[in-house]
């Protein structure tokens, strides 16, 4: 349900914010005696809320990271969240600016191709951990298929946590959580 304290497990799981009560821990050790940088590193994650920036579709998926093969990173990544061909489509494929913001010729993508982005950039990060809140919320039921599969595709290599009210969207979970005004139910 809504308000039953998902994304805040997910925030206190980042450590964007610390418990009030309690620990969280990683490895039996507590998650504040990390590096903060470094414990973050851990983790790809794609918010419910997240932002496309007036930057290339290119820069908005690598985030300030560098890797070797980039534009063929990303084109997988955006083959994995499946906006690769409406991305090709687009004058500058990958190169493309993102919003009006600072180019007037700036692509606005709708919010399911926009959260497709978004999605991308967890796939792209070298990290074991991969965290997806409600990551097909504005997607119809054949994309959101579609990008599951390639979720659980992921998944062979990596921990992964959703975030959803759709029970369809866990059904091949190893373990699902109900939760209900922060605690869990379930």
């Amino acid at each position: 349900h809504n308000g039953a304290g998902k994304t805040t497990i997910i925030k206190l799981l980042l450590r964007l914010y610390d418990p009030t009560e309690g620990v969280i821990l990683y490895n039996g050790k507590d998650i504040r005696e990390y590096n903060l940088k470094a414990y973050r590193e851990l983790f790809a994650t794609t918010f419910q809320d997240f932002q496309i920036f007036g930057m290339t579709i290119k820069d908005n998926i690598l985030m300030g990271r560098q890797y070797e093969n980039e534009e063929e990173r990303v084109i997988k990544a955006l083959k994995k969240a499946g906006i690769y061909d409406k991305v090709q489509s687009l004058k500058d494929g990958i190169h493309t600016m993102m919003t009006k913001e600072f180019d007037a010729e700036g692509a606005v993508l709708s919010g399911g191709e926009s959260q497709k982005i978004a999605v991308a950039r967890t796939f792209i990060k070298e990290a074991p951990m991969k965290i997806f809140d409600e990551p097909s919320s504005a997607l119809d039921p054949i994309a959101e298929y579609e990008l599951f599969r390639n979720i659980m595709k992921e998944a062979s290599n990596h921990t992964m946590l959703f975030i959803s009210h759709r029970l369809s969207s866990v059904k091949s979970c190893d373990k699902v959580f109900m939760l209900e005004g922060g605690r869990l139910i379930e």
